[in-house]
């Protein structure tokens, strides 16, 4: 698969071209090769969600504890483009009202 062109590139919850990092959603010590683009402030979000459900994501020795991590921390991203989807179909942001909006975006 080829890498995107830096053009094309936008965070995958708010679609956002500014400021973008590219995060390892199974964590870059479980799961390196996974990665997907977000913004500043939903790359915060996501750690700050990992954080929350109590997700480590240091490395282990042991491999199997390393995939549970990375799957854990692929269900917060899971969850994140859920509630995206579900933000952008109409539907309402209950759990963080501004989780999903972008001033810069905006026209």
């Amino acid at each position: 698969m080829s890498k995107p062109d830096k053009s094309t590139r936008g965070c995958v919850i708010c679609g956002t071209t500014v400021a973008l990092q590219c995060n390892h959603v199974g964590g870059q010590n479980h799961v390196a090769w996974f990665r997907m683009w977000f913004c500043v402030p939903h790359h915060d979000q996501f750690h700050a969600l990992v954080r929350a459900a109590g997700i480590d994501l240091e490395y282990s020795h042991d491999p199997r504890e390393r995939l549970l991590r990375a799957l854990q921390a692929t269900m917060v991203c899971q969850w994140m483009l859920t509630d995206a989807l579900k933000n952008l179909s109409g539907g309402n942001n209950e759990t963080n009202p501004r989780a999903f909006t972008n001033k810069d975006d905006q026209p």
